[in-house]
């Protein structure tokens, strides 16, 4: 009698593990869509914010400013001046490296002009103001004669998305500008807000100009960023403050003689 209740355990016991394994792989495929969908968002995520880094500052950045980032902002002046920009150094706020403003707010022979502030000039970073600059003469191919900015300067964090980051904004350094819309040479205002979705073509050339350029860091636009972004574009200027390699020794000569 003992030997069919051994043979019934044994089949028991071949038989349960089997049944719970059949189960984990419902488990495991349940789990596993959930992942694919998990992961399939986070992606999402990822590609939609993926301009921004962890803290979001220049390469080689950081306060107070080091002397690596003062002789990149020297050389940055000299070739404002090189272009032919007049422009004054400002009381510096913020974390902004190299204060200036351009009194009649000209960059590259393109107005800019404040849509709130329209009767001073706004204080940047020079690298801001090089940016525009060097990018000008493809602004003038579009036909754009005046540029026309919500904010330059602000202390203020990253938002994007809809969301506020725990994250300094590049306006809060003098390197960003949100422009509400183009003047064009016949006197026609081509507003982000209102005329980017249904396709305008002077904005669209704009956006494709700049991205195509390498001037900027970044382009935001209600293409991008349809929430946080959806009536401006905002431009960020991209310097790096990367020291630059020590040079190495020259190798010991046995035939130089040292006086």
């Amino acid at each position: 009698m003992r030997r069919p209740v051994l043979v019934l355990a044994l089949l028991a016991g071949v038989t349960a593990p089997a049944a719970a394994k059949t189960g984990k792989k419902t488990t495991d495929k349940k789990a596993a869509k959930k992942s694919d969908k998990r992961a399939a968002r986070e992606s999402t995520k990822v590609s939609a914010s993926h301009h921004f880094k962890a803290d979001n500052m220049p390469r080689g950045w950081q306060w107070p400013p080091s002397r690596t980032m003062e002789s990149v902002e020297k050389t940055c002046e000299q070739k404002l001046d090189a272009l032919g920009v007049t422009w004054q150094a400002a009381t510096r706020e913020g974390h902004v490296t190299d204060a200036i403003v351009v009194p009649d707010m000209t960059l590259g022979g393109v107005q800019f002009l404040g849509t709130y502030t329209k009767d001073r000039p706004q204080m940047m970073d020079c690298e801001l103001a090089l940016a525009w600059t060097s990018f000008a003469p493809q602004l003038h191919e579009l036909g754009v004669t005046e540029v026309h900015f919500g904010s330059i300067y602000r202390w203020t964090k990253v938002r994007a998305f809809g969301k506020t980051k725990d994250v300094l904004s590049r306006h809060a350094l003098g390197l960003a500008m949100d422009v509400a819309y183009f003047v064009d040479g016949a006197g026609r205002q081509a507003w982000v807000g209102r005329d980017y979705k249904s396709g305008d073509e002077l904005l669209l050339n704009v956006e494709k100009a700049v991205n195509d350029s390498g001037l900027f860091r970044l382009l935001l636009t209600p293409k991008n960023d349809p929430i946080s972004h959806k009536d401006h574009f905002h431009f960020e200027a991209n310097p790096d403050f990367t020291p630059l390699p020590a040079e190495d020794p020259l190798p010991d000569d046995p035939d130089r003689v040292d006086i």
